[in-house]
């Protein structure tokens, strides 16, 4: 085994444990939010400026690891925070809740652009819609184990709070996987030469934030299931485990074609984005269906999105690059969250949904081709 696949699978694995830990955490969360009160509106408000807030903190995390070159440590570090996501189950208010979400998110946003430029870096001869790709499968493995275990623990007991305690398990496996991440940093030499994002990755930024935002976002998807069946039931994140199985599928796939093909396989992501918001309703098995679909997207956002952020920077500023990427997907998402949480509450029909949809994708579309213009 090469030592660049060997990182990518370490890497991979502690990315495992960790959405393991969050994802099953996020799977619970819509139908706690509920059960605590919380409308369609705001829950999609919270949980999508809960992830613009994660998105806003990696400029800091990119510019810490870029003027430090403390790679590793950022990213052993905001991995070691999860267990803000166990304690969750002691909120018995929707505030105290919110404030536990913000802050797991915020730690994903500050760890994050220092473990891409590490799996950017150190990936060898493997190639980056591949290594992407593989982490990302990787990824979903645990973001798919980490929803099964909650739904498991509420179809035995319906206790969300015991559901979210639960994931204490794997956040200990976690803590012994950090122990195996490989030591990178870089001389100040290398780091004093840096360049910031060049223009064709602030470009890519925009379409990736238009594309998150015309996205139907996964927690006002299981909202919706919450609505058709009971809080608590085990159908909410058994529906949030179908778009991670999607979406690790999706993510390796799409990161071989990108590695054959180049951007046009973005492209399709974008018009694929659009067909989520035909299924919203309240009919469990459309609702499945836009589940998966969401995934595909997400599982494309998370592999060949990131894989052409790589491409599109320059030697020296790939963290800040990272960083700019992630504060526009996640001002995309935080959109998508209120704009979309609003049309439900408002009980606007599918017409008004779709249009939203489709005319954040086609800006997306018509800036994307001046983003991979020479």
């Amino acid at each position: 085994m090469s030592k660049g696949l060997r990182v990518v699978l370490v890497l991979g694995v502690v990315s495992l444990l960790g959405d393991f830990v969050y994802e099953g955490g996020r799977s619970v969360l819509p139908g706690y939010m509920r059960q605590l009160g919380m409308g369609a509106f705001l829950v999609g408000s919270v949980l999508g400026f809960a992830e613009f807030a994660g998105w806003l903190a990696r400029p800091l995390g990119g510019l810490v690891a870029d003027k430090t070159g403390k790679f590793s440590s950022i990213t052993k570090a905001g991995y070691a925070g999860l267990f803000v996501v166990p304690l969750m189950a002691l909120a018995r208010d929707w505030l105290a809740l919110a404030l536990l979400v913000f802050a797991e998110r915020m730690l994903r946003g500050l760890r994050v652009p220092a473990r891409d430029a590490m799996l950017a870096r150190m990936r060898g001869s493997v190639g980056l819609g591949t290594a992407f790709g593989l982490h990302e499968l990787l990824d979903q493995f645990g973001a798919t184990a980490g929803p099964l275990l909650a739904a498991a623990v509420l179809a035995l007991y319906r206790d969300t709070g015991l559901a979210l305690l639960s994931l204490l398990i794997p956040y200990l496996f976690l803590l012994i996987a950090l122990l195996r991440v490989p030591e990178y940093s870089e001389p100040p030499s290398q780091r004093l030469s840096r360049s910031g994002p060049t223009k064709r990755v602030y470009l890519f930024s925009l379409v990736v934030g238009l594309n998150a935002a015309g996205l139907l976002p996964l927690p006002i998807i299981l909202y919706l299931v919450s609505l058709s069946v009971n809080s608590g039931s085990w159908l909410v994140p058994a529906t949030y485990t179908l778009a991670m199985i999607v979406d690790a599928a999706a993510a390796i796939v799409l990161g071989r074609i990108f590695d054959r093909a180049g951007p046009r396989v973005l492209a399709l992501m974008m018009v694929l984005a659009t067909t989520p918001c035909l299924f919203v309703g309240e009919k469990i098995d459309l609702l499945l269906l836009a589940a998966g679909l969401v995934g595909v997207v997400v599982g494309a956002q998370e592999s060949v999105f990131r894989a052409m952020v790589a491409r599109l920077a320059v030697e020296g500023g790939i963290g800040g690059s990272y960083a700019v990427y992630g504060l526009a997907i996640g001002a995309g998402s935080a959109a998508a969250g209120l704009v979309y949480g609003l049309m439900v509450d408002l009980g606007l029909s599918l017409p008004y949904i779709l249009t939203y949809s489709i005319a954040t994708e086609a800006s997306a579309l018509i800036i994307f081709s001046r983003a991979i213009s020479p």
